[in-house]
């Protein structure tokens, strides 16, 4: 593949997410179905609204912590400080429940963006047990990291080419012998997680030809220790160095450490 390719894909990428963006009204608001999906394969919604202050309110209306609490995910003790420290991380606000971020015209898509980011990693903490809220995946590969003492930047969020912001779990600093690396953390390696891992990524790497993207795919949360080689395919696609945790991590310490 040449640049020219690629910037091929990213138009076709762009169409395809615009002609998947169904907006639909819904009383003084509009309800926008979106391409991503949860961890039930459905679409991602959003709901866009007028702000009494000015400019406007984007919200889930409460869909993706309640359908957490359907299913049997209590929302209380450690799991709020997780949940409140996600949030943080994406510029969104939890009231009752709801998951919302008000933004201006200007900014508008770049916020509906990170909400749906906020979106999918909330949608993400059901597949935590109880015995390890204490100690997430994204938090097990940082200390590994720190074990192996290759210094990071946790939370980065980098501007695309389209102007949206997309943030990664971490950032290891450029150097004479290696570009930065932009850090990617599926605890869930199945479609969706892929999907929500990929979202975006095309889009920085377009804007950026100073990094390089590495995601580390949790086997040990999958059927029988395994990622499908659909899923690793699927990454090395995009131009991501895709890292087995449980499997193959220690040997990719030279090239993180580099």
């Amino acid at each position: 593949m040449n640049v020219d390719q690629a910037r091929g894909f990213i138009c076709a990428y762009a169409k395809f997410v615009e002609a998947n963006m169904v907006p639909v009204q819904q009383g003084n608001g509009v309800c926008i179905s979106t391409p991503m999906l949860n961890r039930n394969n459905d679409c991602m919604r959003v709901y866009l609204g007028d702000d009494p202050a000015g400019g406007y309110v984007i919200s889930d209306l409460g869909e993706t912590i309640n359908d957490l609490e359907l299913s049997g995910f209590s929302m209380k003790g450690q799991r709020i400080d997780k949940l409140n420290s996600i949030l943080s991380g994406f510029s969104v606000k939890e009231e009752k429940g709801e998951l919302c971020i008000t933004a201006s015209g200007s900014d508008l898509p770049m916020k509906m963006n990170m909400l749906l980011q906020a979106m999918a990693s909330v949608d993400d903490m059901f597949l935590l047990s109880q015995s390890s809220v204490r100690n997430l995946f994204t938090e097990d590969v940082g200390n590994w990291l720190l074990d192996n003492e290759i210094p990071y930047v946790p939370g980065p969020s980098f501007q695309g080419r389209s102007g949206l912001s997309f943030k990664f779990d971490y950032a290891i600093g450029k150097n004479k012998r290696r570009p930065m690396r932009l850090i990617k953390t599926v605890n869930n390696p199945g479609k969706q997680g892929i999907q929500n891992a990929l979202f975006g990524w095309a889009d920085i790497k377009s804007a950026r030809n100073d990094c390089e993207g590495v995601v580390f795919l949790n086997s040990t949360n999958t059927k029988d220790g395994v990622v499908s080689p659909e899923s690793i395919e699927a990454c090395k696609n995009y131009g991501l160095t895709p890292i087995i945790w449980g499997v193959d991590q220690d040997s990719y310490v030279p090239m993180l450490a580099a």
